[in-house]
């Protein structure tokens, strides 16, 4: 019959070595765990550059925001009832600085605190030193404390994220502007929130050599401590 002969031709069929079957299990897994590997190796190259952009896109972390205050306002989802209520909401900033170890600056807030409301651009300033007699190039990093609230800190202008070069004993003031999203006044969660700190940290850069080349010549920041000598913005 049909079926018999089926049985016959499957049992006439070669047999796969015993063993065949886990070699090939083996191989497969190798290949998985290949894969994994180049995975993790690909994401921790690419974790910094993506985790800054993750942040500053969500303000996860307390990392703030860069947006431009006129496109925020000129939508249409800001009614004036909004933005009187917005105008209503007063906030304190306080500012803070701090300095790795290693870094041979003095980093300091050139104000201790202002006062703002959502919706108002508003204009501070840190002031940073080199202490040692050759060049150092030093980058910033920032967040904004409570964490629930960087999402509504944006700033328009600052100096983190980029390498700021000091000549030797060189001193310059560094200015942040920034604005509270008009949201901020409106969002439920933000209602026991009276004040932020806003927080730079500065470490050492290693992409200069500290020696002095004709760049050197040349005043850096906004503007520079000294008679007379004014920085080219």
């Amino acid at each position: 019959s049909t079926s018999a002969r089926g049985f016959a031709a499957s049992a006439n069929a070669p047999k796969r070595p015993r063993g065949a079957d886990a070699d090939d299990a083996n191989a497969d897994f190798a290949k998985y765990l290949f894969a994994l590997v180049v995975g993790v190796v690909g994401a921790t190259y690419a974790s910094v550059p993506l985790y800054r952009m993750f942040c500053q896109a969500t303000g996860f972390g307390g990392t703030t925001r860069r947006a431009t205050l006129e496109d925020k306002l000129k939508s249409d989802a800001w009614s004036e009832a909004r933005r009187d209520e917005a105008r209503g909401r007063e906030i304190t900033i306080y500012f803070n600085a701090d300095v790795a170890e290693g870094m041979p600056w003095r980093f300091t807030p050139t104000q201790k605190s202002i006062k703002v409301r959502p919706g108002e651009s508003a204009l501070a300033f840190y002031t940073a030193k080199n202490l040692t007699k050759t060049p150092v190039t030093g980058v910033a990093t920032y967040n904004v404390q409570p964490n629930k609230c960087g999402a509504y800190f944006n700033k328009v202008q600052c100096f983190c994220f980029e390498e700021q070069r000091l000549r030797g004993k060189e001193e310059v003031d560094m200015p942040v502007l920034f604005y509270i999203d008009p949201e901020f006044a409106s969002d439920p969660n933000m209602r026991d929130v009276k004040s932020l700190i806003l927080s730079y940290t500065f470490f050492k850069s290693d992409d200069f050599e500290d020696d002095v080349d004709q760049d050197d010549e040349k005043p850096s920041g906004v503007r520079v401590h000294g008679p007379g000598v004014v920085a080219a913005s």
